[in-house]
This record gives structure tokens, sequence and C-alpha cells, in this order.
């Protein structure tokens, strides 16, 4: 059985962006040479190295320990597709991410500008990207899980949308959650049905019964039973768990690159953008061997 790490890449890409950024603005006074931060200043585009790569260090700094915490033989960097078939059925799908405001505005430019950054770094290490260009990343990891279930599985994402694979019988699977530093567990009723209920407000997806209704009818067979013969009841249940439960993605539309070991070339990319902890050369010979666990 060998151990498998699964990385959902959207979530630790978000996370590495929304949760460590910078608490103040960045400048530099005209008689000083760096930031007020005290990273280096970049003269040639006037901007703090801290401010325009931090992010990227946040991600590759926690990347490390997380590895180092799990030692996988293999390692799956998991990207996002586009599932029109879901847009198609339900066209106010994820329409809450949509962005309305300066702030959330900037945020997401700047996760775009980091993952433009990080995902050619990725090919730098022995970490296999993955990718169905129809489909979400939560698809093409669970069709993973599928693939490969008689091994040792570990998601590495906060989405609670990874419960569903905790209750597919599977011999080991686990879902760890690197903002909680937990594992999720199931619940004792059918977290899909129940969802379907509850609805989502994060991906947008519409509540049928409010939350403690949903629950007290998920439990009740009986209850659960009489709410389905409603005809307009039955139809919206069955849109909202084709948007929630995880389609197979065929084998055929997963597209994968293994990562080549190339550390030299890594070091210089985070020297450029002034990584100076990382690449100090006993914590850069520490990042190097971390790796040493992923054989494959």
């Amino acid at each position: 059985m060998d151990k498998i790490l699964i990385i959902d890449a959207h979530n630790a890409m978000w996370r590495a962006c929304s949760l460590f950024g910078p608490p103040v603005p960045h400048y530099r006074k005209p008689t000083e040479d760096n930031c007020n931060c005290n990273a280096l200043w970049d003269t040639t585009n006037n901007a703090c190295y801290g401010d325009q790569y931090v992010f990227v260090n946040n991600f590759f700094r926690n990347l490390r320990p997380l590895i180092e915490l799990f030692a996988p033989e293999k390692c799956f960097f998991v990207l996002e597709g586009h599932p029109q078939f879901r847009y198609d059925l339900f066209a106010d799908y994820k329409a809450n991410r949509i962005v309305k405001t300066a702030v959330k505005q900037e945020t997401n430019d700047k996760f775009f500008k980091i993952k433009d950054i990080i995902i050619p770094l990725m090919q730098h290490l022995p970490i296999t990207m993955c990718r169905a260009s129809s489909y979400e990343a939560d698809d093409v990891v669970a069709t993973l899980c599928e693939n490969m279930k008689q091994e040792d599985l570990t998601v590495l994402s906060s989405d609670s949308d990874y419960i569903q694979l905790l209750q597919r019988g599977y011999p080991k699977v686990q879902v760890y959650n690197p903002i909680k530093k937990v594992f999720m567990e199931a619940p004792s009723y059918p977290y899909v049905a129940w969802k379907c209920l509850n609805g989502d407000k994060s991906d947008n997806i519409p509540s049928l019964l409010k939350p403690k209704k949903a629950l007290a009818t998920i439990n009740d067979p009986e209850v659960f039973k009489k709410f389905m013969e409603v005809e307009e009841n039955r139809a919206n249940f069955n849109v909202n768990r084709q948007l929630i439960e995880f389609r197979a993605v065929p084998e055929e539309e997963i597209s994968t690159v293994d990562g080549i070991r190339n550390f030299p070339v890594l070091k210089d990319s985070f020297i450029k953008m002034k990584f100076q902890q990382m690449t100090e050369d006993k914590s850069w010979d520490k990042y190097c061997k971390t790796f040493d666990c992923i054989k494959y």
C-alpha cells in the first residue's frame, strides 16, 4: 500500500493568498533602501519584493511542512477546470463569487498573479500536476481516489465537500484541513443528501430547507420520503445533487505532468524573488531533503 497525498491546488494557492497577506500597505521612504516591512525594495518596478511575492513565499514555505508531515511516496497537485455542465444545469452556479468590491477585486487579482507564478515553479518539484479541462478539481480528486482506492490516501484541502469521500467505503482515505490542522470526520447521516437539502452558500447552491429542518428531514426516513413525493422538491433536490455530487472523470480526460527534481532552478527563482530565509544553505538543504520521501 503506497502513501498518496492529493493536494487541492486552487484551495492551497488561495489559502496562501488570503490568510497570510501583508497586514499593512507597503512603501519606501526616500531616504531608505528597504520597504517599511524591512523587505528589499525592487527599484526597477518601484515595489516591495515582500508585497509582490509574499503569497508565493507563503505557498512554498507552507508546502514543505505538509510534505514532511505526510511523507507521501506519490503526490498529486490537482488544478481546476471549467465544469460547463454544472453552469448549463444552473446558470447561477458560483455566481456569488463574482467580484463586486475593490478589496475583493484586489485579492482576486493577486490570486491569479501568484497562480501564474506558482504553477510553472511546481514543475521543478517531484509532484504530479493533474487537470481535466471540463471538470472541477474535486471531481478529479474523487476520480483519483476511486482509481487508487486500495492505497493509503490523504486529501489536503479545507473544502468540506471532500467529506463525500469519507462515506464511500474506501479502505483508507482521510481528508486533512490544513487551516484547522485536523482530519475531517464523516457525519452519521448521508452527507450529499443533507447538503442537497441545506444548499451551499459558498457555491451559490440554493437551500431547500433551513439548516435545522434539513438535518431533521434527512435523519427521518419517513419525513424525507414525504418531502421527495412533492414533484417540485424532487426536481430541486436532483438539480442540487448534480451540482454537489462528485462526477467521475473519464481517464482519458485527465492530463498529468510529472514534475522533475530541479532544485537548482527552483532556488534561482526563489533568490530572484528575494526569499532569503528559504534559500540560506541550511534551510535550503532541509527544504530539498523533505521531498526525498516522494519515490515516483
